[in-house]
């Protein structure tokens, strides 16, 4: 492509980026491709000329993400893998590695010290990591791919053949000196050195999410431009000519760069302050935002799916939108600007703040203004005087230990956190046209009353949205345990059966988030493995529990319990059984003219009991104890007869479960068999009546 070609992009490559995001929307979702006519036919009427250069990059762009695709680490029985970086060393050894010439995700199940520059042989197994088996979770496969790797490496018996330094060696043994150094202040001091935040306790993060001040922690443009005003003054007394200095500078950029491992904000913010200064040599009189835009367009070609890393959205969204502000800031007082660029910023980022969190605080317009200035002209400066003067590590301490304490008063001021996620891609698409047509009305100093009027009506209907919702569904979770999920239409009923094990990444909790449910009308315990009510204390923490029913108080639910369209009914346990699994809450469900039946994990001598007892027919049937060899007997299917059965597994189970000849004893019945551990988290919709599945499998 000629220089001259480029040039016709000045003060338009903003075109070039709305391009590239739209592309990728419709990647993700075909309901954006709504966007795309429109857009391109303004294209067509108002810079016909850049067209041909967009249709360019957008080839290129998708040309990469092909090759990402479509390129395979070769398979072997032994693994040539060296050493990178995020290192990790605990119960097993974890880091980024290269193989085969790409980028891997490297787990060695024992204690191995490794460092950047090792280059280990090991046995070991190589696969590509799963999708994400329960919808609008952290998906690790995605998140991987932001980081171009495509492939997991599961190794053992390694051995370390050679070291050699690597460029990711600087940010290794920065590490290892703050550890050695630093006994107070470590946590901070890699945060803002070394912009790594592993060190933060989760009770910490919790509390700076619930403020909404994560964003004052990632090292970004303000931390930078601190940092790079500080050498200038200093470099300026010394007397050293602007071209020296500016030099200087894009070399400790680059550097930084490198101990940062290329931490999103900080690559932006580097890669904007050394492209400011070219511009400036070469004369090409590129406004910022085209260097921004050129920035965010070299980056996703580098990275394609860098787009799912939270940063890199995080860091060049908000950028954008103080760029694209200026004429909205240049006429204000620096107190009120602040207090605008706040604003904005704020609702800008509440859908990704939302389906991070679950949440957000209102209350983050003032603790943004509050704790920036601390941060920033205290924690931050004075983290730097520390990592140069180690012994002021206790001084620094003082100043952490006033802002842990006004973080922790101000966490307690919750009466503006609003509960919501933004689960439907129709409304995300709504409220970001209303934001920037909001904006566009403020900077054409019209009136802003309809914009927030419409914001505020769709973040209540984004929040209420199972009042409103038609559907009723029957949710098996992919969860190690068993969990299952009932929810009637319009928020009348919502019915959890068992929680799972305890669950560190509280699949179950964040699930019944990110469907806005806020209310559980009845939480059933089968029984007392911890399988099936590790999460419960999470559940009651999280969620109002209208009634909890256990072993101990089925018996107050005699006959058929109704609960807005859905009903059940408990089956009174007429012997003593003193195997656990036998002692299960059986129940029989109706929803949608169906009939479930739930038995926890019940084993033979109690499926005899059982069918002996009653006489039922069911349409579809919870598997009893995973699948288990000790369950499911002939007997019983023939007795309840069911049309399909559904097998709530995990893939990693250490019991083996399913067995092959349970599965088949039903396949060979006609029986359709749903397991989680192969279709992933099993979702049965009901609308007006009929019946959808949809399978989620990894």
């Amino acid at each position: 492509m000629k220089l001259e070609n480029l040039l016709q992009l000045k003060y338009k490559g903003i075109y070039v980026v709305i391009s590239l995001v739209l592309l990728i929307l419709v990647l993700n979702n075909w309901i954006y491709f709504i966007l795309i006519l429109p857009y391109i036919y303004y294209l067509y009427r108002n810079h016909n000329n850049i067209l041909k250069i967009i249709g360019v990059i957008l080839f290129v762009y998708l040309a990469r993400m092909i090759q990402f695709d479509f390129t395979s680490a070769n398979e072997s029985t032994q693994y040539d893998v060296k050493v990178k970086k995020d290192i990790k060393i605990a119960d097993y050894s974890s880091f980024i590695g290269e193989y085969d010439n790409q980028l891997v995700k490297v787990y060695i199940n024992d204690y191995i010290a490794v460092r950047p520059g090792d280059s280990l042989l090991c046995e070991g197994e190589i696969q590509d990591p799963i999708d994400n088996t329960t919808p609008h979770l952290f998906n690790y496969r995605n998140y991987l791919k932001s980081q171009n790797i495509k492939s997991i490496l599961y190794l053992s018996n390694c051995e370390i053949k050679n070291s050699s330094l690597s460029i990711n060696s600087v940010s290794y043994f920065l590490d290892s000196y703050i550890d050695e150094n630093f006994t107070y202040s470590n946590d901070y001091i890699k945060t803002f050195i070394l912009a790594d935040k592993s060190g933060f306790d989760d009770t910490l993060i919790n509390k700076i999410n619930m403020i909404g001040i994560s964003h004052l922690f990632a090292v970004s443009g303000l931390h930078i431009s601190l940092i790079v005003l500080a050498i200038m003054s200093v470099l300026k007394k010394a007397n050293l000519s602007n071209i020296l200095i500016e030099n200087v500078i894009v070399v400790f950029l680059i550097i930084y760069m490198i101990i940062t491992s290329f931490s999103p904000s900080v690559t932006r913010a580097s890669m904007m302050f050394i492209f400011l200064i070219v511009n400036k040599r070469t004369h090409n009189d590129l406004s910022s935002l085209d260097i921004l835009s050129l920035i965010f367009v070299i980056l996703l070609l580098v990275k394609p799916y860098y787009y799912y890393d939270v940063g890199f959205l995080l860091s060049f969204l908000v950028t954008f939108l103080i760029l694209l502000s200026t004429k909205i800031l240049k006429v204000e007082s620096k107190l009120k600007q602040l207090f605008i660029l706040s604003t904005i910023s704020f609702f800008v980022t509440i859908p990704i703040i939302l389906n991070l969190n679950y949440q957000v605080n209102f209350l983050s317009l003032f603790f943004n203004i509050l704790f920036l200035f601390y941060i920033s002209y205290v924690i931050l400066p004075l983290g730097y005087i520390t990592f140069i003067l180690p012994f002021l590590d206790r001084v620094y301490f003082v100043f952490i230990s006033i802002f842990e304490f006004t973080l922790q008063m101000s966490s307690l001021l919750d009466f503006l956190v609003v509960k919501m996620y933004f689960s439907s891609t129709l409304s995300l698409l709504i409220y970001y046209i209303v934001l920037f047509y909001g904006l566009y009305l403020y900077e054409m100093k019209k009136s802003l009353k309809r914009p927030v009027a419409l914001i505020i009506t769709l973040l209540i209907l984004v929040w209420g949205s199972p009042y409103y919702n038609i559907i009723q569904k029957v949710t098996f979770l992919d969860i190690y345990g068993d969990s299952t999920i009932i929810t009637d239409r319009f928020d009348k009923c919502n019915i959890i059966i068992d929680t799972g094990e305890v669950d560190e990444y509280n699949t179950l909790v964040n699930y019944l988030k990110t469907n806005n449910i806020k209310r559980i009308d009845y939480l059933i315990i089968t029984h007392y493995h911890s399988d099936h009510y590790g999460e419960a204390n999470d559940l009651l923490t999280n969620f109002n529990v209208i009634n909890l029913v256990n072993r101990e108080n089925a018996v107050e639910y005699d006959g058929l319990v109704g609960c807005g369209n859905i009903s059940f009914f408990i089956y009174q346990n007429k012997d003593i059984y003193y195997n656990e699994n036998n002692r299960s809450i059986i129940l029989s469900l109706f929803i949608s003219n169906k009939h479930y039946l739930f038995t926890g994990d019940i084993e033979l001598k109690r499926e005899n009991s059982f069918i002996k007892d009653y006489e039922i027919d069911v349409d579809y049937l919870k598997v009893p104890h995973h699948g288990s060899i000790t369950s499911s007997s002939l007997g019983f299917i023939d007795d309840i007869t069911p049309e399909e059965a559904f097998i709530i597994v995990s893939r990693k189970n250490r019991h083996n479960h399913p067995s092959d000849i349970v599965v088949s004893r039903y396949e060979q019945l006609g029986i359709k068999v749903y397991r989680t551990d192969l279709d992933g988290t099993v979702i049965v919709r009901y609308i007006f009546g009929k019946e959808y599945k949809k399978v989620h499998r990894p």
